[in-house]
Protein backbone atom coordinates (compact mmCIF):
# COMPACT_ATOMS: atom_id res chain seq x y z
CA UNK A 1 0.00 0.00 0.00
CA UNK A 2 0.86 3.43 -0.76
CA UNK A 3 1.78 5.61 2.29
CA UNK A 4 -0.29 8.96 2.14
CA UNK A 5 1.51 12.16 2.24
CA UNK A 6 -0.03 15.28 2.69
CA UNK A 7 1.43 18.48 1.70
CA UNK A 8 0.05 21.45 3.31
CA UNK A 9 -1.00 24.80 2.39
CA UNK A 10 1.43 27.46 3.61
CA UNK A 11 0.41 30.82 2.76
CA UNK A 12 -2.97 32.25 3.59
CA UNK A 13 -4.22 32.97 -0.12
CA UNK A 14 -2.08 29.68 -1.90
CA UNK A 15 -5.19 28.93 -3.23
CA UNK A 16 -6.55 32.33 -4.84
CA UNK A 17 -5.49 33.10 -8.45
CA UNK A 18 -7.13 35.24 -11.00
CA UNK A 19 -5.11 36.03 -14.19
CA UNK A 20 -5.25 39.30 -15.67
CA UNK A 21 -8.59 39.58 -18.16
CA UNK A 22 -10.64 36.72 -16.15
CA UNK A 23 -13.32 37.99 -14.11
CA UNK A 24 -13.19 35.48 -11.78
CA UNK A 25 -10.83 32.97 -9.25
CA UNK A 26 -8.84 30.19 -11.23
CA UNK A 27 -11.02 26.55 -9.51
CA UNK A 28 -9.61 25.59 -6.58
CA UNK A 29 -9.69 21.77 -5.25
CA UNK A 30 -7.82 19.11 -3.30
CA UNK A 31 -6.42 16.28 -5.27
CA UNK A 32 -5.41 12.79 -4.19
CA UNK A 33 -2.22 11.22 -6.90
CA UNK A 34 -2.71 7.11 -6.51
CA UNK A 35 0.61 6.63 -8.13
CA UNK A 36 2.66 8.99 -5.62
CA UNK A 37 0.35 8.92 -2.57
CA UNK A 38 0.41 12.70 -2.04
CA UNK A 39 -2.62 14.97 -0.62
CA UNK A 40 -2.69 18.45 -1.52
CA UNK A 41 -4.79 21.55 -2.14
CA UNK A 42 -4.24 23.76 -5.42
CA UNK A 43 -5.86 26.12 -8.05
CA UNK A 44 -6.04 25.10 -11.51
CA UNK A 45 -3.70 26.97 -13.63
CA UNK A 46 -5.17 26.21 -17.10
CA UNK A 47 -7.84 28.73 -18.21
CA UNK A 48 -11.05 26.90 -18.92
CA UNK A 49 -10.59 24.01 -16.38
CA UNK A 50 -8.50 21.95 -18.75
CA UNK A 51 -6.79 19.02 -16.61
CA UNK A 52 -3.54 16.91 -17.13
CA UNK A 53 -4.37 13.18 -18.32
CA UNK A 54 -3.57 12.11 -15.71
CA UNK A 55 -6.98 13.13 -13.96
CA UNK A 56 -8.71 11.66 -16.98
CA UNK A 57 -7.67 9.38 -16.53
CA UNK A 58 -8.17 8.98 -12.93
CA UNK A 59 -4.81 8.77 -11.43
CA UNK A 60 -4.99 12.06 -10.37
CA UNK A 61 -8.71 12.10 -8.02
CA UNK A 62 -9.54 16.13 -7.78
CA UNK A 63 -12.41 17.23 -5.70
CA UNK A 64 -13.53 20.75 -6.07
CA UNK A 65 -13.53 23.49 -3.37
CA UNK A 66 -14.06 26.88 -2.51
CA UNK A 67 -10.98 29.00 -2.69
CA UNK A 68 -10.11 28.29 1.04
CA UNK A 69 -8.02 29.57 3.31
CA UNK A 70 -4.48 27.18 3.58
CA UNK A 71 -5.73 26.74 7.41
CA UNK A 72 -8.88 25.60 6.10
CA UNK A 73 -7.73 23.32 3.48
CA UNK A 74 -5.23 21.72 5.65
CA UNK A 75 -8.00 20.86 8.35
CA UNK A 76 -10.39 19.36 5.25
CA UNK A 77 -7.14 17.49 3.83
CA UNK A 78 -6.22 16.48 7.69
CA UNK A 79 -10.22 15.12 7.77
CA UNK A 80 -10.40 13.49 4.24
CA UNK A 81 -6.94 11.63 5.42
CA UNK A 82 -8.62 8.61 6.22
CA UNK A 83 -10.47 8.09 3.36
CA UNK A 84 -7.84 8.76 0.79
CA UNK A 85 -5.81 5.51 2.57
CA UNK A 86 -8.34 3.44 1.71
CA UNK A 87 -8.59 4.69 -1.41
CA UNK A 88 -4.97 4.00 -1.63
CA UNK A 89 -5.37 0.50 -0.47
CA UNK A 90 -8.28 -0.28 -2.86
CA UNK A 91 -6.99 0.99 -6.01
CA UNK A 92 -4.61 -0.32 -8.84
CA UNK A 93 -2.99 1.22 -12.02
CA UNK A 94 -4.19 -0.98 -15.18
CA UNK A 95 -3.33 -0.49 -18.78
CA UNK A 96 -7.11 -0.52 -20.75
CA UNK A 97 -5.18 -1.11 -23.93
CA UNK A 98 -4.54 2.48 -24.71
CA UNK A 99 -3.17 4.16 -21.68
CA UNK A 100 -2.37 3.60 -17.84
CA UNK A 101 -5.90 4.09 -15.86
CA UNK A 102 -6.93 3.86 -12.86
CA UNK A 103 -9.02 0.93 -11.37
CA UNK A 104 -10.74 1.72 -7.77
CA UNK A 105 -12.08 -1.24 -5.47
CA UNK A 106 -15.56 -1.17 -3.90
CA UNK A 107 -14.30 -0.13 -0.64
CA UNK A 108 -12.10 2.72 -2.26
CA UNK A 109 -15.42 3.74 -4.61
CA UNK A 110 -17.18 4.21 -0.86
CA UNK A 111 -14.48 6.26 0.72
CA UNK A 112 -14.24 8.53 -2.74
CA UNK A 113 -18.01 9.25 -1.92
CA UNK A 114 -17.48 10.03 1.23
CA UNK A 115 -14.80 12.55 0.39
CA UNK A 116 -17.70 13.94 -1.96
CA UNK A 117 -20.50 13.94 0.52
CA UNK A 118 -17.85 15.75 3.05
CA UNK A 119 -17.19 18.20 0.58
CA UNK A 120 -21.02 19.29 -0.55
CA UNK A 121 -20.04 17.99 -3.97
CA UNK A 122 -23.46 15.35 -4.21
CA UNK A 123 -26.80 16.10 -3.31
CA UNK A 124 -28.22 17.90 -1.69
CA UNK A 125 -24.76 19.52 -2.16
CA UNK A 126 -24.89 20.97 1.60
CA UNK A 127 -22.23 23.33 2.04
CA UNK A 128 -19.89 22.48 4.58
CA UNK A 129 -18.06 26.00 4.88
CA UNK A 130 -18.09 28.88 7.02
CA UNK A 131 -17.43 32.33 6.04
CA UNK A 132 -13.93 31.82 8.20
CA UNK A 133 -12.81 29.43 5.96
CA UNK A 134 -13.27 31.28 2.59
CA UNK A 135 -10.92 33.76 0.97
CA UNK A 136 -13.22 36.60 0.75
CA UNK A 137 -12.08 38.97 -3.28
CA UNK A 138 -13.29 42.06 -3.06
CA UNK A 139 -13.73 43.92 -6.23
CA UNK A 140 -11.41 47.26 -5.70
CA UNK A 141 -14.65 49.58 -6.23
CA UNK A 142 -16.06 47.82 -2.97
CA UNK A 143 -13.04 47.86 -1.34
CA UNK A 144 -11.70 51.29 -1.34
CA UNK A 145 -13.71 54.55 -0.52
CA UNK A 146 -11.32 57.45 -2.34
CA UNK A 147 -9.75 58.92 0.54
CA UNK A 148 -6.97 56.48 1.31
CA UNK A 149 -4.39 59.19 -0.17
CA UNK A 150 -5.57 61.51 2.50
CA UNK A 151 -6.28 58.74 5.29
CA UNK A 152 -2.72 57.23 4.42
CA UNK A 153 -0.94 60.35 4.45
CA UNK A 154 0.55 58.91 0.81
CA UNK A 155 2.63 61.15 -0.71
CA UNK A 156 5.39 61.11 -3.55
CA UNK A 157 8.02 59.93 -0.76
CA UNK A 158 5.53 57.00 0.31
CA UNK A 159 8.00 53.77 -0.14
CA UNK A 160 6.74 50.42 -1.22
CA UNK A 161 7.39 48.96 2.10
CA UNK A 162 4.82 51.67 3.61
CA UNK A 163 2.51 51.19 0.86
CA UNK A 164 2.77 47.62 1.60
CA UNK A 165 1.65 47.92 5.05
CA UNK A 166 -0.98 50.31 3.78
CA UNK A 167 -2.75 47.27 1.91
CA UNK A 168 -2.21 45.08 4.58
CA UNK A 169 -4.22 47.07 7.05
CA UNK A 170 -7.06 47.37 4.55
CA UNK A 171 -7.16 44.01 3.58
CA UNK A 172 -7.54 43.36 7.43
CA UNK A 173 -10.37 45.73 7.86
CA UNK A 174 -11.91 43.66 4.76
CA UNK A 175 -11.67 40.53 6.40
CA UNK A 176 -13.64 41.46 9.55
CA UNK A 177 -16.53 43.02 7.45
CA UNK A 178 -18.47 39.81 6.45
CA UNK A 179 -16.68 37.53 8.80
CA UNK A 180 -13.98 36.28 6.53
CA UNK A 181 -10.73 35.48 8.54
CA UNK A 182 -8.56 35.87 4.96
CA UNK A 183 -9.44 39.37 2.24
CA UNK A 184 -7.76 39.76 -1.03
CA UNK A 185 -8.91 42.39 -3.63
CA UNK A 186 -6.54 42.29 -6.78
CA UNK A 187 -5.99 46.09 -7.80
CA UNK A 188 -5.34 47.20 -4.47
CA UNK A 189 -1.89 46.75 -4.55
CA UNK A 190 -2.02 48.92 -8.47
CA UNK A 191 -4.48 51.66 -7.00
CA UNK A 192 -2.18 52.79 -3.90
CA UNK A 193 0.71 53.19 -6.27
CA UNK A 194 -1.49 54.98 -8.43
CA UNK A 195 -2.42 57.69 -5.35
CA UNK A 196 1.44 58.01 -5.13
CA UNK A 197 1.62 58.42 -8.45
CA UNK A 198 -0.72 61.32 -9.01
CA UNK A 199 0.97 63.14 -5.81
CA UNK A 200 4.19 62.84 -7.89
CA UNK A 201 2.55 64.51 -10.45
CA UNK A 202 0.42 67.14 -8.20
CA UNK A 203 3.36 68.05 -6.99
CA UNK A 204 5.47 68.21 -10.19
CA UNK A 205 2.47 70.83 -11.67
Amino acid sequence: MTELNIIECTSPTELFRQYDGQHEPQPAYIELDLVHGTLLADYNAEIGNAAPATVFHGLDRRYRIPVLTADAANRVMQQIAPLARRILADSEEEWDGNNTVARLGEDARAAEEEIENLLGLTYPHENPFDEDDLVMVWGIDSAVNGCEAEEYEITPSTTDERLEEIEREILADLATCNGGSVAICPGLSGYLKDLRDNATQEEDA
